[in-house]
């Protein structure tokens, strides 16, 4: 490859040596050659096409104008001195072009004084070469030329591949959304959308997930023709991983569906702490390896009496919301199923008056914090049920959203944030 015939990309290997005969032969780099004195003209393009450049001329910056803009040139030698148009004021004019790449402008003078060279490099001259010029000074400095637009060239190319890469990230980031969105709208269609199904019970529910998707889950539905079962989980973690075990195991709290059912007769979704214990020998490792596990609570509730039956794996207890506005917590639960295939877990009963409710809810609410570091914690939690407990439970549910949200502030959710609530209501 000569000095001219290039790929600017790569160095110039010296004119005459092995590794220059020896190089393949692209396109030329096109040097636009201007200057009003045609014997100039005739002299500086044979000693471009010696040296392997492609040589144009032009007898006037306003014809150098108009060649530039037509073709590919990207390399101009241009005379200072020159009839219409000056040497700086073509470089003035060609910095005001929107040409696709660098035009790399040196200009012949004869001019020597440091404003000159401050005025030509102000117009947007990058080099000078002396007149009368050596020959081997104009090839060196042509030889920069040529190395800048290399430079030049190479940062384009990058540019174009980080482009490239910047919109292909783009498009991938685009499509993660898309799927985040429409895993979204399956888990909340897993998700109660009315309480009709449980009369004459009521409900009220708050979900609140920390991203787009959530490892929180909660329902209820009937297992037998007297009681109805409910259920809140935890998945550990957040995002895609948890909630892909929480939209699984939503689907095995519910009977015929899932991975439990097989297993279970409908007599087992009557008993709490049996189903647990199915659930958690599903879950655990054979190795004994922890690699996820859930909190939950899971009970049956008699909508005609209000006795029910309740068994947690390390889930938050339940509150049972007295109609005189007292709150009891249900008993603590076992260990999160998922842990330990021996995990042992016990079925408590409780019992809804009329006008009483029983609440599950994540860690996701007490563990909330404020701007000062402070939980919302159960204290919060229990005041906000008792102070607004003639309100009907979805909107209990929709005050402690705001309550949640307000407490939290401007700063984003740090874990998912989901309530139940189960009305007995009053006559």
């Amino acid at each position: 490859m000569t000095q001219a015939q290039m790929s600017t990309s790569e160095p110039l290997p010296e004119p005459g040596t092995a590794a220059h005969l020896a190089t393949p032969t692209p396109t030329p780099l096109k040097v636009l050659v201007i200057d009003d004195a045609p014997d100039v003209r005739a002299y500086v393009r044979a000693l471009l096409r010696k040296w392997g450049f492609h040589a144009e001329l032009a007898s006037n910056g306003a014809d150098g104008l108009e060649r530039l803009r037509a073709g590919d040139i990207r390399l101009v030698i241009c005379d200072w001195m020159m009839d219409g148009m000056s040497g700086p004021e073509v470089c003035a004019a060609i910095r005001q072009e929107d040409f696709p790449h660098y035009v790399y402008v040196m200009l012949l003078t004869g001019r020597t004084e440091d404003t000159d060279l401050v005025y030509g490099l102000d117009a947007g001259a990058d080099d000078f070469v002396g007149k009368p010029f050596d020959v081997q000074v104009l090839r060196a400095r042509l030889q920069v030329g040529v190395r800048i637009l290399g430079l030049e060239e190479r940062l384009a190319e990058q540019n174009r591949r980080l482009k490239q890469s910047h919109d292909a990230l783009d498009l991938a980031y685009g499509q993660i959304q898309n799927d985040l969105a429409a895993a979204a709208r399956i888990q909340r269609d897993s998700l109660p959308v009315s309480d009709q199904g449980i009369a004459p019970l009521r409900a009220g529910w708050l979900f609140l997930p920390a991203a787009k998707i959530s490892g929180d889950s909660f329902h209820f539905f009937p297992v037998s023709g007297d009681e109805m079962g409910f259920y809140h989980l935890d998945v550990a973690g957040h995002g895609i991983p948890a909630a892909l075990l929480s939209t699984s195991l939503s689907r095995s709290l519910v009977p015929q569906s899932g991975i439990l059912a097989p297993n279970l007769g409908s007599g087992e979704y009557l008993n709490p702490a049996g189903f647990l214990e199915a659930m958690n020998t599903q879950l655990c490792s054979p190795d004994g390896e922890v690699t996820s596990y859930a909190t939950v609570v899971y009970g049956v509730l008699d909508p005609h009496t209000g006795r029910g039956r309740l068994a947690s794996a390390g889930h938050p207890q339940p509150l049972l919301l007295r109609a005189n506005g007292e709150i009891e917590l249900a008993p603590k639960g076992g260990l999160p199923v998922g842990m330990f295939d021996t995990a042992d877990y016990s079925t408590h009963a409780f019992e809804l008056a009329p006008g009483e409710r029983i609440v599950t809810y994540s860690d996701g609410i007490t563990d909330c914090v404020d701007a000062a570091g402070r939980a919302f914690d159960i204290e919060h939690l229990c005041a906000l049920l008792r102070r607004h407990r003639e309100a009907s439970s979805d909107a209990l549910a929709e005050l402690l959203r705001a309550a949640v949200l307000a407490w939290r502030g401007d700063a984003e959710l740090e874990d998912d944030v989901s309530l139940l609530i189960i009305e007995r209501p009053a006559p």
